[in-house]
C-alpha cells in the first residue's frame, strides 16, 4: 500500500485536509464585486487573486499569501501565470508541494480545479469570471485546527496505531516485525489494513497523516 514515492525534503503527509490552516499576506481577497477575470486560489469559502508573478505562498512574513501552519516552509511555493497558463513551483520546501495528491519536483502546470497541498493546507486553483472587490492589503485569520488529527487514527486498533507510528518513523517491515516478535507477513497485513482504513496509497501520505496527527513533528526553522 505504501509505494516508495520520493519524499521532497524531510516529510510529507497522508490525509489531505478539507479545510486549510492560515492566513495572511499581501494577497487580495475577492469580496464579490465584479471586475476582470483571472486565476485565484480558493481556501475554503475565500478566494485570493494570483495578481503577481511569481505569487509566493509560505509561512514567512514576506510572502503574497501567508499560511499559519508550522508544516509550511517560510517560502514554500511560487505560483506563476505565463501566457495565461498557471503553474506552481516548489521552492525547495521542507515538506514538499503536492498537486492532486502527487508530489512535484520543480514546476508543474496547473488547470482549473487542481488541488494544491502545502503542509496541512489545501488550496484549489479556480478561474473567476470576475474579480472586482478583492480586498487590498494584508489579510490575517487565526489558525484553525487541521482536519487531520489524532482523531484520524480512531479507526485503527491499538496495535495498528503502534505499527503506523513505527512506519512513520522510517522503520522497515523487518525492523517492525523484530520489534513486536512477529513475522514480516504479519506486518504486511497490518500495513494493508492501515492503508485500507485511512486511505493511504504511499509512504508520503502516511508521513503527512503522522504530521497532522502529531506523531511526527516537522522542523519549523526551514
Amino acid at each position: 500500500m505504501f509505494s516508495e514515492i520520493p519524499i521532497l525534503g524531510t516529510v510529507s503527509v497522508m490525509r489531505w485536509t478539507a479545510a486549510p490552516v492560515y492566513l495572511g499576506g499581501r494577497a487580495r481577497e475577492r469580496s464579490g464585486v465584479p471586475k476582470a477575470a483571472g486565476w485565484a486560489l480558493q481556501a475554503g469559502d475565500r478566494e485570493f487573486e494570483i495578481a503577481t508573478t511569481p505569487f509566493i505562498v509560505g509561512r514567512g512574513s514576506d510572502v503574497d499569501l501567508q499560511l499559519h501552519d508550522y508544516n509550511v516552509s517560510r517560502r514554500h511555493a511560487a505560483f506563476h501565470i505565463e501566457d495565461g497558463q498557471p503553474s506552481v513551483e516548489d521552492l525547495q520546501s521542507l515538506n514538499g508541494t503536492f498537486v492532486n495528491r502527487q508530489p512535484i519536483v520543480g514546476r508543474a502546470l496547473l488547470a482549473a480545479g487542481d488541488r494544491i497541498v502545502l503542509g496541512s493546507c489545501q488550496l484549489k486553483l479556480v478561474w473567476i469570471a470576475n474579480s472586482e472587490g478583492l480586498a487590498a492589503g494584508r489579510v490575517t485569520l487565526p489558525m484553525s485546527e487541521a482536519a487531520a488529527s489524532a482523531d484520524s487514527l480512531s479507526a485503527l486498533s491499538p496495535r495498528e496505531r503502534e505499527v503506523f507510528a513505527l512506519f512513520a518513523e522510517g522503520l522497515s517491515q523487518r525492523e517492525i516485525a523484530s520489534n513486536f516478535g512477529v513475522s514480516i507477513k504479519t506486518v504486511e497485513t497490518y500495513r494493508t489494513r492501515i492503508g485500507q482504513k485511512l486511505g493511504i496509497r504511499s509512504r508520503a501520505e502516511l508521513i503527512r497523516c503522522a504530521l497532522a496527527a502529531g506523531i511526527l513533528r516537522a522542523d519549523v526553522d526551514n
